[in-house]
Formats: C-alpha cells, structure tokens, sequence
C-alpha cells in the first residue's frame, strides 16, 4: 500500500474507547463496500490507538471529494439513499437474529473451527450494519455539512415567508423519525409493566423485562443492567403516571405527522427538500437501530469470547483488541502457531496504527506506529481560546438548563456523574446513556443531526446542543452553566475554583 503522506490528513473523530473488533473490519469495509450501493469508497481511512482511546482520519482531499459526491446525491439520486437504510435495516434485523440464536449455543462444546466460522459470520453482518451509515455520518462528522445546510433552508425560508415558526423547533420536527426506536419500545413495554395493579404479577413481569433488556448499555464495555435498574426506571414511571406515559408514546406519531404538514405548508418547503428531510429520518431510525443491533451481538458473543480467552490464555479485553485475520490465524493454526496473542492484543490497544485502502489493512505497532505516524502532516485550523464564556453549537432537542459542568467520556467517569448536572463530552455513545439519564441537558465537542446525543436527546426528552467542537477545552468540571438549546448557546456562569 502506498500511503499519501504527501497530502494533508483530516482528524473527524475521537473515541474515547473503541476496540479492533468494533473498528478494524468496518472502517476496512469503508473502503470497498460503500460503491456497491453508488456511493464514494473512503480512501485511506487510518485509525490510531492510544490506551484504548482511538483518533479516526484521513487524508483532507479524498474526505472532501468523498463528500462532495454524497451530498450532491442527495438532490440528485434520492433514491440510493433509500435503498442503503433498507440495507442497513435488513442487516441489522439479521444481526440480532443471528445473535438471539448464538445464545443457544454451548461455546465450550464448539471447536476451534466452529468457533471461527461463527466470528466470519459476525463481521459480514456487522460491516453490513455499519458501513451503510458511513455516508451521511462523513457528512456530519466534524463539520455539520447537512446540518448547517438544512438550518440555513429553513432559516431562509422562515425570512421568506415571515414565519415566526422557530427554526430549530421546524428542525427537530421535520428530522424526527415516525418509527418507535428500542429505547422507545423498551419504555413502552416499562410503563405497561407499571400499569400492573397486581404486585406480585408486576414483579413477575418486571423480572422478564429486566432479563429481555438487560443488555441495552453494553456499548463496547460490556455493562449489564440490573433488575434493580430497572426497578429504579418503572418508579419513575409511576411518579409520572404510567398511562400518561403510554398515551404520549402513542400519540407521538400521529402528532409527528400533523406537525411536519404544518411546518411544510408553512415555510412552503418544496419536493426537493422535503425527500431530504425524509432521507435524514431515515437515516436518523437507522443509525439507531443498527448501532444497538452492534452492542446486543457484542452481548451474545461475550461467552464466545471468554472461551477464546479461556483457550488461548487471553483476558475479555485482549479478545477485544485482535482483529478478524488475527482469529483466523489464532483459531485455524492453533497447534503450530506460537504467536503471544495476549501480547499482541496488548500492544493493540497500547499504540497502534491501522489504515485500510481498497479492501486492505496495514497495522503498526508501538515504536513503528511512532515512526508512520510522524509522517501525517495535518490539516491547519485555528485554534479556539479556552477562556470563552459563551460556546456556540447546534441546537438537537429545544429547550433551557442551568447545571454543574460534568465531563463524561468513558464508562469509569460515570461514579461523578450526578443528578441535575450537565453532561459534556467529546460524543456520546451508548456506554454513558446512565449519565445522559441524570443531566439536566447534554453538550457534545462533536456530532451532527444522527450523531448518538441528538437522537437519545430526543428519546429522553433532554436540551442537547451538539457540534460545539470547543465544549471540553472549554469547560471543567464544577463549571456553573446555562444551556440554551434553543439557540445552540451554553454559557458559563461562575468557572469552578
């Protein structure tokens, strides 16, 4: 592979954990997957791991160029777009299919081989439920391509027609999805639960709930939830009144659908741009799904995994850190092979670098790492003051708070997270929905319309201003703070000490 450390590299992305078997296959396969459906091939597309933590880029030209053409797809070629959330919601349905019935299985009476083929499986659904996000994810990640696109629209179109409609109200409505996501259903299925007069019938059903969604924080970290959680959930329901909340589920859709033909009519929103609302959507149910489709696997394959740890003398972490060509080597040559797997997991996770092109991967580790990685020569940008008082972002879900800045990244940061304070993090992720939980609104560096905290924020009902690039440079913890998601603004009140 000849890599263009001539070029200029685009840094889009920060994870504050991610693992080679969440990311080697997939940002492999956005290399050579996405032309199939007629969209643009990534180029390039290295990740570098530091501690667990991983910095996604590329180089600057061919991320350009790649966005260009989808964007202009989206005016003019509608339906590949339509036909890419089918896949996605196609592959996603076969992943929990696939997973619901790995659970059945016995790894300890698995051999090596079958153990192999199940993992070969696996990886095909799997890049088949993330790679199809990739598209419009590039656009919004780190720029808000479509994002500010479809703010300034309907800012324009609001002027034009003298509309007093709110913009980022119009914005909300017009990209919320009308199909019920899993958290929506597993809240429905909660409030019926609490709606159970009978207490030892509730507690009977409370039992099978907490066991059919134990796995929904898994993410990449693997955190199950207790009974006691759940427990915890149904009391807040009932403070609320459980038929309150299953009337306001149900009815969502159909005053969904009554708002956006309001907004529609009103700001005179033509064909063109209300496909593109629809394809956001879309996009919006599918990115959802497909990424709980992901950490439910991850949650049937954990057995799996621990029983290669328990054959080849690997923690579950280390299972983690080694990709799909390490198991078919690990798993196919076991008698004759000497690798130290553990070993190499380990300088995985420590440092390394990856950058896949056309199908192909490289990977470097530790001092090689250090060397390639000097070569990046990378995009110029300004630097933002970190003294402001005032970060500007976009608005996800409206509304107005006043809390204690807690910076969240990670599943170990969540003990300092507490109730009525006010969640900042580089991006959300599924690992630190707890947090979510408990802050009066939610502030993220990165993210656009379908990034995670824009749609949770929406499922919990939460002031979110997202794609603040600056918000943890910025901000500490104890930072006293007003979030106007209304205008995309968060202030700072009174800096901790």
């Amino acid at each position: 592979m000849r890599i263009p450390f001539d070029k200029k590299w685009q840094l889009f992305l920060k994870e504050d954990y991610a693992n080679y078997f969440f990311v080697y296959s997939t940002w492999e396969g956005y290399t050579y997957m996405p032309e199939k459906w007629g969209f643009e091939n990534g180029r390039f597309m290295a990740a570098e791991f530091i501690n667990g933590a991983c910095n996604l880029f590329m180089p600057q030209e061919y991320y350009d160029e790649m966005n260009r053409r989808n964007y202009r797809s989206l005016f003019g070629e509608p339906e590949k777009w339509d036909k890419l959330h089918k896949i996605n919601d196609k592959a996603s349905a076969e992943l929990f299919a696939f997973s619901r019935h790995l659970l059945e299985k016995d790894p300890k009476k698995l051999s090596n081989k079958q153990i192999l083929d199940i993992l070969r499986e696996f990886f095909r659904i799997q890049n088949l439920v993330h790679v199809p996000r990739g598209p419009i994810w590039q656009m919004e990640t780190p720029d808000n391509i479509l994002n500010n696109y479809l703010y300034s629209y309907l800012e324009e179109q609001k002027k034009e027609k003298r509309s007093e409609i709110d913009t980022g109200e119009a914005f909300r409505i017009l990209t919320a999805p009308l199909e019920d996501s899993i958290l929506t259903k597993e809240r429905y299925e909660l409030a019926s639960v609490a709606s159970i007069t009978d207490k030892k019938k509730k507690d009977q059903k409370l039992e099978k709930h907490a066991v059919k969604y134990e796995w929904l924080e898994y993410g990449l970290q693997g955190r199950i939830l207790s009974k006691d959680h759940f427990q915890r959930e149904l009391e807040e329901i009932e403070k609320e009144g459980s038929q309150t909340v299953l009337e306001r589920i149900k009815e969502f859709k159909a005053k969904t659908i009554q708002e956006q033909k309001k907004i529609i009519k009103a700001l005179n929103i033509g064909k063109t741009h209300q496909r593109i609302f629809k394809i956001v959507r879309g996009s919006l149910f599918s990115r959802l799904y497909s990424k709980y489709a992901q950490f439910y696997a991850y949650y049937c394959l954990e057995g799996l995994l621990k029983e290669i740890g328990s054959r080849f003398s690997l923690s579950l972490e280390e299972t983690r850190f080694l990709s799909i060509k390490d198991y078919e080597s690990m798993l196919a040559r076991s008698g004759a092979d000497k690798t130290n797997w553990g070993s190499l997991a380990r300088s995985h996770k420590s440092h390394s670098l990856q950058i896949s092109d056309e199908g192909q991967t490289e990977i470097w580790t530790g001092e090689d790492a250090d060397r390639v990685m000097k070569k990046v020569k990378w995009k110029e940008g300004s630097v933002e003051s970190s003294q402001s008082d005032e970060i500007k972002g976009q608005p996800a879900f409206k509304g107005q708070a006043k809390g204690r800045v807690k910076i969240i990244n990670t599943v170990q940061e969540l003990a300092k997270m507490h109730s009525g304070n006010v969640l900042v993090s580089h991006m959300t992720n599924p690992d630190i929905v707890p947090a979510m939980k408990m802050a009066v609104a939610i502030v993220t560096d990165l993210g656009g319309i379908t990034c995670h905290a824009a749609i949770v924020a929406r499922e919990f009902r939460k002031p979110c201003v997202i794609g603040t690039k600056i918000a943890t440079k910025v901000l500490k913890d104890g930072d006293l703070v007003e979030v106007d998601a209304n205008n995309g603004i968060v202030k700072v009140v009174k800096r901790s000490k």
